[in-house]
């Protein structure tokens, strides 16, 4: 299990390397704590942090043995999601996220015209919303069906970044699935 947590700037990406396999890239905001779920069988693994922003920022990582047998249910969400979400489009943005409470997850997007693809599982439904890091609205919230839809609405982002709010049903845990696509 992966934890961190930050200060100091809106949010980090946790980059994860384990031996050979590729770069895991994961975004999450300063407001939250990251805890990751990842399959390792052995050898070297490098975990560093980065802020978006050339601002002085503070970051912790913390890799722990799992002790929550409901974790592995939740596999390694870049897994997941690749499933998910396909195809992968050009210029494409996307997150992913699981808890059982309110959480929000940002992506350093640039302003322009996006589709906002989403799809949950685990709750009944969740509470869905945009915002950017300026904290304007950009999609407003709604109930969302967890019910193996995609979720699809076009919005704009008049300025960088977007943060996406998910409030799951029940406190059921639930996992995220979501990405911004640049509209032509």
């Amino acid at each position: 299990m992966i934890k961190s947590a930050c200060a100091g700037v809106h949010g980090v990406t946790v980059s994860i390397v384990q031996g050979e396999k590729p770069t895991i890239g994961v975004p999450y905001t300063c407001d939250s704590v990251l805890e990751r779920f990842v399959r390792h069988a052995g050898g070297p693994i490098t975990i560093s942090t980065v802020s978006p922003v050339d601002k002085p920022a503070a970051a912790g990582v913390m890799l722990e043995l799992n002790t929550d047998p409901r974790a592995s249910e939740f596999e390694d969400m870049s897994e997941w999601v690749a499933r998910q979400l396909q195809p992968k489009l050009p210029g494409q943005l996307a997150g992913a996220a699981s808890s059982s409470s309110p959480t929000s997850q940002g992506l350093s997007a640039e302003p322009g015209s996006y589709e906002v693809q989403f799809l949950c599982d685990g709750a009944a439904d969740v509470e869905f919303s945009v915002a950017s890091w300026t904290g304007a609205e950009v999609l407003s919230q709604m109930s969302i069906p967890c019910n193996g839809n995609v979720f699809k609405a076009p919005v704009e982002l008049r300025t960088r970044g977007a943060e996406f709010s998910m409030v799951p049903s029940s406190g059921t845990k639930t996992r995220y699935a979501f990405k911004l696509v640049p509209n032509p």
